[in-house]
């Protein structure tokens, strides 16, 4: 990150980060019950990561309908707050993709649609990484682990 307080050269240095920093700044706010893990603020998104989206099109919980409403289809603001499994984290453009969350094109594909990490809320974490659980717990205890 460069020293310059001007906002483009930040926005350039954003863009131009390699790829394991543009990882690293893909965090999202946890929310848990988890005893061990109340210290914890935010979390870098992983696949298999459970999520639920607070803010955008699918953020919205007064929406019922899936496909009729919705800032991308010209309405107010969309669907109900999906809870979902992350299935894809993009670190080029710093997107992540959600399971069953798709709107279909001009050709009538169905497509992926891209959600950026600030918002949504991390509910579970993956537990099939054990290392990554037992480092997030580390840090916040000050290195005491049993």
């Amino acid at each position: 990150m460069t020293r310059s307080s001007k906002a483009s050269k930040q926005r350039l240095s954003q863009s131009d980060a390699p790829t394991h920093v543009k990882r690293k700044r893909m965090r999202a706010r946890l929310v848990t019950d988890d005893p061990d893990l109340i210290n914890i603020r935010t979390v870098t998104v992983r696949v298999g990561d459970e999520i639920e989206i607070v803010r955008g099109d699918f953020g919205h919980p007064n929406s019922v309908k899936a496909d009729t409403r919705g800032k991308r289809l010209g309405q107010p603001r969309g669907r109900a707050g999906i809870a979902a499994k992350v299935a894809r984290v993009d670190t080029g453009s710093g997107m992540i993709f959600v399971d069953g969350l798709t709107m279909a094109t001009a050709d009538g594909k169905e497509e992926a649609v891209p959600i950026h990490p600030s918002n949504v809320i991390v509910t579970k974490l993956f537990e099939g990484d054990t290392l990554r659980l037992k480092r997030l717990i580390e840090r916040t205890s000050g290195g005491d682990t049993e």
